[in-house]
């Protein structure tokens, strides 16, 4: 599912990242000034170098079933263009104020930006020799492709994958110049400690249309806090468990009450199950917090099973064999919980 999701986005960011080349081939021949906005800077030298800095102001939320996590973001984006450069007879020592649409730039695009918006006016400052800076504040949501096996002892990366979808890595080269984060208590997104990770660069390729384009990775390492899942889930659940339990220190000819039991703790666990699967994603796999429930699952309707059969050897003159049941389920019961709750929590 995951592969074929991917093939989807990857199509698409083709056609899109099409569009934007038609678009801007056209603006490069209408826009004034075509010896400022056309071809990149020193376009017969090497690549030109852009250096990013990235600061994360805030990360408001994760959302699980959607997969998309919230954030506040500050980008200092530089390159250096010899055309803007005033002659030495007419600098001044400041910087101009020039709007990006009327000079080159190296065309970027967040690629997992799931409707993000800008907060500051499009412009550049140029100093006297040629030096830009685009400075801009994004909010909004990104994409994020959760892996929620370990659920809810999970660590997820969130990434910010910053490209150019205009030149080829032979043409421009994405560099971090910064990578800063506030610290875990100052983030508004509740239950998850934050570490921003080392940056990584490299390529973003569509193999299959051929397309290659330099790619910047920064990503914030989130790791989910469990004390509230405990509480929340794995209490409950166990709760439940040894009220079916409590089945098995009854006489065996007390009908109504043990089956009674053993019918409300199904109910009680079934209901427990879908609450948690509705805040996360429909993946294919299972969790640690679904091995966990469908174990107990497992052992409530043996509960009944063990609480039926004993009830019938009760009612047909084998008591003395319905006691040594329950005896040995009492213990045999408890011994499952520890080998379902191990696997769940620990191995």
């Amino acid at each position: 599912m995951r592969t074929s999701r991917k093939s989807v986005f990857a199509t698409a960011l083709y056609f899109l990242l099409t569009f934007l080349n038609t678009a801007l081939s056209a603006q490069g021949v209408d826009s004034m000034g075509s010896d400022r906005i056309g071809d990149r800077p020193n376009a017969a030298g090497g690549p030109t170098i852009v250096s990013v800095g990235l600061y994360v102001i805030d990360i408001d939320a994760i959302d699980d079933a959607e997969q998309r996590f919230s954030a506040d973001l500050f980008v200092n984006i530089g390159w250096q263009d010899p055309r803007l450069a005033l002659p030495e007879g007419q600098r001044s020592g400041k910087n101009r104020t020039l709007p990006l649409s009327d000079i080159w730039s190296p065309r970027g695009l967040i690629v997992n930006d799931r409707g993000m918006s800008t907060q500051l006016p499009r412009v550049a400052d140029v100093d006297d020799l040629g030096n830009v800076q685009y400075r801009q504040r994004l909010t909004g949501d990104l994409a994020v492709d959760l892996d929620l096996r370990e659920f809810p002892f999970d660590t997820q990366r969130l990434p910010i994958d910053i490209i150019s979808y205009q030149y080829s890595p032979d043409s421009l080269r994405l560099v971090s110049n910064a990578a800063i984060a506030r610290s875990d208590g100052l983030f508004s997104a509740e239950g998850w400690h934050f570490r921003m990770l080392e940056p990584e660069t490299g390529d973003f390729t569509i193999p299959a249309a051929g397309v290659v384009r330099p790619q910047l990775n920064y990503v914030m390492e989130a790791r989910r806090k469990v004390p509230y899942y405990l509480v929340t889930i794995f209490l409950p659940i166990s709760l439940i468990i040894f009220m079916s339990w409590m089945a098995f220190w009854l006489r065996p000819d007390i009908v109504p009450v043990r089956i009674g039991i053993s019918t409300t703790s199904i109910f009680s666990i079934i209901a427990f199950g879908f609450s948690i699967r509705l805040s996360l994603p429909p993946v294919s796999y299972m969790t640690r917090a679904d091995m966990f429930v469908v174990g107990c699952m497992v052992m409530v309707f043996l509960a009944f099973g063990v609480a039926v059969i004993g009830s019938r050897w009760a009612s047909s003159d084998r008591l003395e064999q319905a006691l040594r049941l329950n005896v040995i389920a009492r213990w045999v019961y408890v011994g499952m919980f520890g080998v379902i709750a191990a696997a769940a929590l620990v191995f």
